[in-house]
């Protein structure tokens, strides 16, 4: 069996996001992870790039391998999953996505057409919930989700989610516009008049297609994963701290309550799946012989609130007294000896720091409109957003020095250091005097880029 450098980093991932999706990482699980990183000879270094890819990323990498391999590291999921003598309904879950969406060619698998998505920054939560997203109205699929809708919620309902089929929650919303209306003012005591008035004047030209397109479609075509048919989104739970939430696209490929009746069935018959075996695969998968003692289970429940107390005892402890910048390929920023924490802020603040970087010698905003093109190309490569016309739209706003934008984008920027770093922000911070040239006193040499050229 042929497993290239990729193939380890991508494993190395999965494998990291499959222990921590359950929220409890013991001794059990270490020891066997351990043993997985010896067999498959993953290295320190794989393991230290698998932190800086999605699991989406990793996915596609997988994909690539053959079905001897795909089913070696299939079991390899499902033993480490029951290595602290429990399968976890998230850990499960996860499994049941990885096997789809990597290609594991099993009766039970066949004619289910899944993908992988992950997607940073989503501003709300839908853990729970499992969404009807459409790229356009298919008549007989969404006759089929009326008559059968009761029948999905129960069977969404008996595996603790809640269905939202993206047609009735807009009728809904419209047949209760008043009430709509009062809950925003309570809710969302930010919003203007003026904004609520805009609300009420396109809920009712909003449709699913339309909903669609905007939350989630923008931005999977932008990253290449064409939706032509209805599918069902769901969040893959995890409470792992990490920059990104990931989801399972279901398609819709033939009638929506028999595609969910047979991906739960999938899902709660794992561990009884037979996979053929090779010789070869055999005396891999020797290797991971598990003892029969029971071991007293040291479980530790690892939270966000856990990463707070890395990066607190890391704060003053770094091997750089200046933490090193860790830049994606998407644009996501990273403090690499800070525990690796993100510096969280939305795409448009990101593209005018990397701007920023890009020019050593600082810039004064007055001149910022001289360099349009450039923003434009850095914030296209960022943006989950398809539609050019929208992208430069933002850029004409945030390069109109009068208008409100550019300072709250200068704003935005100063408090995703702040909050993580305090008075210590100040070397990372776009600065200078009032009117004159602004700067990152940054030494470029601590900014390391995975692919500078993808900005360029």
């Amino acid at each position: 069996m042929k497993f290239k450098e990729q193939h380890k980093t991508a494993l190395a991932k999965v494998l990291s996001d499959l222990v921590q999706c359950d929220g409890m990482v013991n001794q059990g699980e270490i020891d066997f992870l351990q043993k997985v990183y010896e067999v498959f000879q993953i290295t320190l270094t794989s393991r230290k790039k698998a932190t800086r890819i999605s699991l989406s990323e990793a996915v596609r990498i997988l994909k690539s391998l053959g079905n001897q391999e795909k089913n070696a590291i299939f079991r390899v999921f499902l033993r480490l999953s029951v290595s602290d003598d429990d399968l976890d309904y998230n850990e499960s879950l996860l499994i049941t996505a990885l096997m789809l969406s990597i290609g594991i060619e099993i009766p039970e698998t066949q004619d289910i057409n899944a993908s992988f998505v992950s997607i940073p920054n989503l501003d709300f939560d839908t853990r729970n919930a499992v969404l009807y997203v459409e790229a356009a109205y298919d008549e007989a699929v969404n006759a089929n989700m009326e008559r059968n809708y009761d029948a999905i919620c129960q069977l969404l309902r008996d595996s603790n989610r809640e269905f939202f089929y993206l047609p009735r929650v807009i009728h809904d919303l419209r047949g209760k516009k008043t009430t709509f209306r009062d809950t925003l003012s309570y809710i969302e005591p930010t919003l203007s008049e003026e904004q609520l008035d805009l609300i009420d004047r396109n809920l009712p030209l909003l449709s699913s297609v339309s909903l669609s397109q905007e939350i989630f479609l923008n931005y999977l075509n932008a990253n290449g994963l064409q939706i032509k048919k209805p599918a069902f989104f769901l969040k893959i739970g995890s409470l792992k701290p990490g920059q990104s939430q990931d989801f399972l696209l279901i398609e819709i490929n033939g009638e929506p309550l028999g595609i969910l009746q047979r991906f739960i069935q999938l899902n709660a018959n794992l561990l009884d799946i037979n996979l053929p075996i090779s010789d070869e695969e055999e005396t891999l998968l020797g290797k991971f012989a598990w003892p029969t003692e029971k071991k007293p289970k040291a479980e530790l429940n690892y939270t966000g609130f856990h990463k707070i107390i890395l990066d607190t005892l890391l704060k003053y402890n770094g091997s750089h007294e200046v933490s090193r910048l860790f830049i994606t390929h998407r644009g996501d920023i990273f403090l690499i000896d800070r525990n690796n924490t993100e510096v969280k802020m939305p795409a448009l603040c990101k593209a005018l720091y990397i701007f920023f970087l890009f020019h050593r010698d600082g810039l004064s905003l007055n001149y910022l409109d001289d360099h349009k093109a450039e923003l434009f190309r850095i914030y296209r490569q960022i943006s989950v957003y398809g539609d050019d016309e929208l992208l430069k739209k933002a850029i004409d706003n945030l390069t109109d020095f009068v208008g409100p934008t550019l300072n709250a984008n200068l704003s935005r920027i100063r408090k995703a250091f702040r909050d993580i770093l305090g008075d210590e922000a100040n070397i990372y911070l776009i600065k200078g005097e009032k009117g004159g040239r602004k700067i990152i006193h940054l030494d470029r040499n601590l900014v390391v880029y995975e692919d500078r050229n993808v900005f360029e």
